[in-house]
């Protein structure tokens, strides 16, 4: 069976969202979003220089000063 993909939906999250992105930690330094089940993006620690936060198509939305700064970043201002 192939599974297609509609090609004009847009990411889940990462500033296209304002539903709640669920985090957990999966690792030391490393936390993994969801939402609405389905991966939204990740956040790894930079030990002395922040926390990066990439989105589930690779993009990076930059480097903060918090895990809640980095956070936030996914959410619609």
């Amino acid at each position: 069976m192939t599974m297609t993909a509609d090609r004009h939906a847009g990411p889940i999250a990462a500033r296209e969202t304002t539903e709640q992105i669920n985090w957990t930690v999966v690792q030391s330094g490393v936390w993994v979003g969801k939402c609405r089940g389905e991966f939204a993006g990740m956040i790894e620690a930079d030990w002395g220089n922040g926390f990066i936060a990439t989105t589930r198509l690779a993009k990076t939305l930059g480097t903060f000063d918090t895990v809640e700064a980095a956070q936030a970043s996914f959410i619609e201002p």
